[in-house]
């Protein structure tokens, strides 16, 4: 089935902000040169399309492109703002950079070892610039067994545990994936992997992922920014080792699938990926032995209908199948509940269109990482539809990403600005969508679908948080793991 029915379906061409978003993240701004485009120009609400831009997180490849089409209606305070932005947030990834360089050469010191996941070395690998590309924090994937020894180093270098949760027998090996810990003074998140997804499924070995591993460039502190042109940048750089190409996209799509694609930034991550140097012929194998062909069709999917992808041709009968169309449309419906509404209501009545002399209120990446981290990070993911009525896309919610609403509501200072902005309507597209575990079994094979069910009965970490036990007495949770999890669900509620 075609693509490009995806898009059709979901009423996207109606939405003219979201359609120039995703000319500019898929690089087709020629369109935007003729006159029709430029009567459509003139009438864009921009304070929503920077809304769309912040929420997807793509505010330093739009601003690049929107500077790059010079066009005369696109607003001077729309580029002034989305510059403030690029330039902050290139300073935020360079500081991630530099302190994902120290924990790494402490790690590896003490002979464990460490391959980076997502974040600056990510944003090298397939931009070829860490200032492409947004972060919030630091993944870093270690060995199982080395858990514990890289937890103390992780101490010796000032961070703490965020949430102090105990790990239970040794279910936590399998059944969760990483533990995040917070530096009080610098400010800054890790997450400490040791496995890439939760719940216990198809994944390769640390070993294998070490061995296929790449050795990555990546600008490190010693990056200097002229002061005459913010743009034209000199880079000092250093080496990491990240995930293999193969790896990478069988990481990437998963771990996108799992958050129903909600940011469009993980779909361009997946548009940089095509064009790389990948093993395609090799992939296929990888995603049938570990259960990635649900998430990798609907990556396909989803990434050629929106942006434009060509998608490679080992992989065109991977996106072709009605499973990758269901799948794509299923996150639409995730993407449109948690799109900003088009126009604020708190400016009256009427259309609530902005008179276009109104500022472009903006909830700055910098305040997003400048926000106290306990509070924005108690949100997760879980909330990532609330305000839809949909419950949460996962029971034991990772934040790999914080939630449209997390990030609007308790991440960003409350401003009057901001919180004129937080008055908005929402989409109803979350009538139609369907429960989240079924969506999030729905991209699991029957083998580990199985397995994802069985794995429920296991002890967790969580158990151990809702009612802590000696460590002599952790058997119990067996027997008790029932009464916590309805305990937590209620709670939730």
């Amino acid at each position: 089935m075609p693509t490009k029915s995806v898009l059709e379906l979901a009423n996207w061409n109606e939405d003219q902000e979201l359609t120039l978003l995703l000319s500019l993240l898929g690089k087709d701004v020629s369109h935007w040169q003729d006159k029709t485009a430029a009567t459509q120009l003139r009438e864009m609400d921009w304070v929503r399309f920077l809304r769309l831009t912040e929420h997807h997180r793509v505010v330093p490849t739009v601003y690049l492109q929107l500077k790059t089409l010079n066009h005369p209606f696109v607003p001077a305070e729309l580029l002034r703002n989305l510059q403030a932005q690029y330039h902050r947030n290139t300073l935020r990834m360079l500081h991630l950079q530099a302190e994902a360089e120290r924990l790494t050469r402490l790690l590896i010191a003490h002979g464990i070892r460490v391959l980076m996941l997502k974040g600056p070395a990510l944003a090298q690998q397939l931009y070829g610039d860490v200032s492409l590309r947004t972060s919030k924090d630091i993944d870093l994937l270690i060995a199982p067994d080395d858990m514990d020894e890289a937890e103390h180093w992780m101490k010796e270098a000032g961070y703490a545990s965020k949430s102090g949760e105990v790990r239970v027998l040794g279910s936590w090996k399998w059944k969760d994936h990483h533990a995040s810990y917070l530096h009080p003074q610098k400010r800054v998140e890790i997450e400490l992997h040791w496995r890439l997804h939760p719940d216990g499924g198809g994944e390769p070995s640390f070993d294998e992922l070490w061995n296929c591993r790449k050795m990555g460039k990546a600008a490190g502190a010693s990056r200097q920014v002229p002061l005459g042109s913010a743009d034209n940048r000199t880079v000092m750089t250093s080496c990491m080792y990240t995930l293999g190409s193969e790896h990478q996209f069988l990481y990437l799509s998963a771990h996108g699938a799992r958050h129903g694609w909600f940011r469009l930034r993980w779909l361009v991550d997946i548009d940089r990926l095509a064009v790389c140097a990948v093993d395609w012929e090799a992939l296929l194998p990888m995603m049938r032995r570990y259960g990635g062909l649900p998430a990798g069709g609907q990556a396909w999917a989803l990434a050629a209908a929106l942006l434009g992808t060509p998608i490679p041709e080992p992989m065109r009968p991977v996106s072709a199948t009605r499973q990758a169309h269901r799948l794509a449309l299923s996150a639409l419906a995730f993407m449109q509940a948690s799109v900003p509404a088009p126009y604020p209501i708190a400016h009256g009545s009427g259309t609530g269109r902005l008179a276009p002399s109104e500022p472009l209120h903006s909830r700055a990446l910098a305040e997003q990482a400048e926000a106290a981290p306990s509070v924005c990070d108690t949100c997760g993911e879980t909330a990532m539809l609330a305000t839809s009525g949909v419950i949460s896309i996962t029971e034991d919610a990772s934040n790999d990403d914080h939630s449209p609403m997390s990030t609007a509501t308790s991440c960003a200072p409350i401003t009057p600005a901001v919180a004129s902005s937080q008055v908005m309507t929402r989409n109803t597209a979350a009538a139609h969508q369907p429960v989240s575990r079924t969506y999030l079994l729905s991209l699991k094979e029957p083998r580990h679908r199985l397995w994802y069910l069985i794995s429920r009965l296991f002890p967790s970490t969580g158990d151990s948080a809702v009612f802590p036990l000696p460590r002599q007495l952790h058997f119990l949770y067996i027997p008790l793991r029932p009464f916590l999890w309805l305990k937590r669900r209620f709670s939730k509620h």
